[in-house]
């Protein structure tokens, strides 16, 4: 028995293809601009809020049209102890970021390109330095430094930096010299390059995104740092994130100032981030060349 055709959808029944994709890409738009909203919303409140009148700051319902005013950020500037804190900051977090990139960098490739006697034991030990919460090792860091006369000195959070990222560096840049193959080391070799050559020209140009991205990571580390900077300084090495947190007092807070600290803060970060902005997104993706 002869089945009847079904009858063939008309334009008016369906969507064609042009349109689907049309509406697909506006949906993910969509989705996109509402996820960036999410996400710089309290950026856009926190900069508002240094940019308004100290009785206004807090103000409840929120002032969302008002006549901009610098006045926090001028007090800012004429604080001399944020100033120090700031320079503290810029100084220690840099430095820890150019040592730890030093170390970690070199050590990753030798675990990388070498066979090391229990390889994976020693992978573990450098990560397990960052499972251990940072309460649980403050106050032993805390004897150590005052017996070593570390304590409240720039030095000493240096170095406390160095311990916060190194593992991360360790671990993220072997990733990137395993997918860099070796017959590119080896074909400078042959050149005539020697070992150490072929690292500083070869891999280490195919390494950069790696490199500038555990730069990124561990200069974020180091610059929102406070537990440590709580305990291990006092005065002299005070970092900006400490000075941020003194204006939340017991009984008070300076909403205006807090804010405009905390904008002022964000602003190296950005600029780090906008520099290195070209080798972020192949950075994060683990490497540059796939091994073959």
């Amino acid at each position: 028995m002869a089945t009847k055709d079904a009858e063939p959808t008309t334009g008016s029944q369906r969507l064609d293809k042009q349109t689907q994709e049309t509406l697909v890409r506006v949906g993910r738009h969509a989705i996109l601009l509402t996820w960036s909203f999410i996400v710089l919303f309290p950026l856009y409140w926190l900069a508002s809020m240094s940019l308004k009148p100290p009785g206004e700051a807090n103000s409840l319902p929120p002032d969302w049209i008002f006549l901009p005013t610098v006045y926090n950020y001028i007090q800012l500037a004429q604080n001399g102890e944020f100033i120090a804190a700031f320079a503290n900051s810029v100084i220690m977090v840099g430095v820890s970021v150019i040592l730890v990139l030093l170390i970690g960098v070199p050590a990753a490739y030798v675990l990388s390109r070498y066979d090391i006697p229990m390889e994976r034991d020693v992978l573990v030990w450098i990560l397990s330095s960052r499972m251990l919460p940072p309460i649980a090792v403050v106050i032993p860091f805390f004897v150590i430094f005052r017996a070593l006369n570390l304590f409240d000195t720039r030095v000493g959070m240096v170095l406390m930096y160095i311990s916060i990222n190194l593992s991360l560096v360790v671990w993220v840049m072997k990733a990137f010299f395993d997918g860099i193959p070796e017959t590119l080391e080896e074909a400078a070799r042959v050149d005539g390059a020697t070992r150490f050559q072929g690292f500083r020209k070869v891999v280490l140009p195919a390494a950069k995104p790696g490199i500038f991205s555990v730069a990124i990571i561990s200069f974020i580390f180091a610059w929102i740092e406070l537990l440590f900077g709580l305990v291990l300084t006092s005065f002299k090495a005070v970092p900006v994130t400490l000075f941020v947190y003194s204006f939340i007092g017991s009984r008070s807070i300076e909403w205006g100032m807090l804010a405009a600290a905390s904008t002022a803060m964000i602003v190296p970060v950005v600029i780090f981030l906008i520099a290195v902005n070209k080798y972020l997104a192949a950075g994060l993706s683990f490497g540059v060349v796939i091994k073959e």
